[in-house]
């Protein structure tokens, strides 16, 4: 694709376009103009959930969210169609990555993402657009993901050339089973259906991928959101466990942390006792362990090495083994994070 044809579709005077990065079907370039600096993405997904996308970004920054503005054609259109394929221009925000392990930039993040959830409610869904919906779905994928787990259990059991990473997966996965029996369990004492059917009425976005390398602090301070293509309607537990994750990650499981970060976050996104119950349950699933093992199960190329594999498994199996002592000293401590 000639992307010289694509910004032929705006009124700027081009002067250079620089590849950022190409994953074949998403692709990010910095297009340098007279004008200032833009961000061209080539973004994977359908033209109705294109259209949600744009039409959130615009409800979430009229509701105070700071996030790169989308550029208009000359015919006034939101987006390029070209070959089957969408491009959206946006603004060039600068700023510099927050970083987990700095306080106040954490602070920054997970506040951030209460103000992001906040200002998504209410959110309507025009009839043009057609938005992800993973909200109500989560016992049913809870139940699909130990069915596989499971199943490969029994396969690894029974096969005669196990390797490294086999072994490590059958050392542990009754651990994991485990994990996820008393996930479901927590779960359907929760108040989780009387949230989602609240949220099918109100409606709340998740960024799910809102991390440090989605995120800008400027030099002023302020948190600047980027990449909404993954957004869906849920409830917010599914953004604040996987940020959880990805910090904990850095360091294994630790409850005054995780107090801290929950502390953050309630100050601009309240949420009750009985909600935090549900996060307790969501962190509890062993997400990380069994991406991990679908990773490698699940695919017929190897993306890694087979060391790579192997401890990458070791290093999720530490991290989720960490957690369910932080996580039951955290029912005694959620008071905490109320106040």
């Amino acid at each position: 694709m000639n992307i010289a044809k694509v910004m032929m579709n705006y009124s700027l005077n081009v002067k250079k376009i620089c590849l950022l990065s190409d994953k074949g079907k998403k692709a990010v370039w910095l297009i340098n103009a007279v004008s200032g600096d833009f961000i061209l993405k080539k973004i994977p997904i359908n033209e109705g959930r294109l259209k949600f996308m744009i039409h959130s970004i615009s409800f979430l920054t009229s509701n105070g969210v700071l996030t790169p503005s989308v550029m208009r054609t000359t015919n006034g259109e939101e987006f390029v169609a070209m070959n089957g394929e969408y491009y959206v221009l946006f603004e060039k925000v600068y700023g510099k990555k927050p970083k987990y392990n700095k306080k106040k930039e954490l602070a920054k993040i997970m506040s951030g993402l209460g103000q992001f959830h906040k200002a998504s409610t209410g959110i309507e869904i025009p009839k043009n657009t057609e938005p992800s919906f993973l909200l109500g779905t989560w016992k049913d994928e809870f139940r699909r993901r130990y069915n596989q787990l499971e199943i490969l259990k029994k396969e690894r059991k029974l096969a005669s050339n196990k390797n490294k990473f086999d072994e490590q997966f059958l050392l542990h996965v009754d651990s994991f089973l485990s994990q996820c029996n008393e996930a479901i369990s927590i779960l359907d004492a929760s108040c989780y259906e009387t949230w989602v059917g609240n949220t099918q009425r109100n409606k709340t976005l998740c960024h799910q991928d809102f991390a440090a390398g989605n995120l800008a602090l400027d030099k002023k301070g302020n948190l600047h959101v980027f990449d909404m293509d993954s957004l869906t309607i849920d409830l917010p537990i599914r953004d604040i466990r996987k940020i959880l994750n990805k910090v904990m990650k850095k360091q294994r499981w630790d409850l005054t942390l995780m107090t801290e970060m929950l502390s953050y976050y309630q100050k601009t996104n309240p949420l009750s006792k009985e909600q935090y119950f549900v996060l307790i349950a969501d962190c509890l699933f062993p997400h990380l362990f069994y991406g991990q093992v679908k990773k490698y199960y699940g695919s017929t190329e190897r993306e890694w090495t087979e060391k790579k594999h192997l401890q990458r498994l070791k290093d999720m199996i530490a991290i989720e083994l960490s957690k369910e002592k932080v996580l039951q000293a955290f029912k005694g401590e959620i008071d905490k994070v109320l106040k």
